[in-house]
């Protein structure tokens, strides 16, 4: 474990209060959302399994043209990545507006990308104890 990132964390004026126990409860509570990768196999997955993706494979119309295509295209998105991020979301826009989606389908496929994580996580760091913050506050 690379105590220099947590004794670098812990100098945060949040965790001044804080006794080792709290300090390491906080950095290891799930509560941080990221973003990260959307498969095209979760989101057929998803479409197969809310009875559109046939409806959307068949359709004639653009929208369902471009989200096919992109499923092809992409067999990721990743989520970090503002033009593929806005790509995805103009794709399923079209989709909703010709009705081949909900706004609902649309905010679930896009959830796909949110994953909640701790403090500790983000920072590349273990799940953490009462021990370790003691030692990286005495370094």
């Amino acid at each position: 474990m690379n105590f220099e990132i947590l004794k670098t964390e812990l100098q945060d004026a949040k965790y001044a209060a804080m006794t080792d126990q709290q300090a390491s409860d906080d950095l290891n509570a799930v509560t941080i959302t990221v973003k990260q990768s959307i498969s095209a196999h979760d989101i057929r997955k998803y479409l197969m399994l809310v009875d559109k993706l046939l409806p959307i494979e068949s359709s004639v119309l653009d929208s369902a043209k471009a989200g096919n295509r992109s499923l092809e295209i992409f067999p990721e998105f990743d989520m970090t990545d503002a033009v593929v991020e806005a790509k995805l979301i103009a794709v399923l826009d079209a989709l909703v507006v010709d009705t081949l989606l909900s706004a609902g389908d649309k905010t679930t496929i896009l959830a796909l990308g949110d994953k909640v994580v701790s403090r500790a996580e983000q920072l590349g760091l273990p799940v953490l104890n009462e021990e370790n913050v003691r030692f990286a506050r005495g370094l």
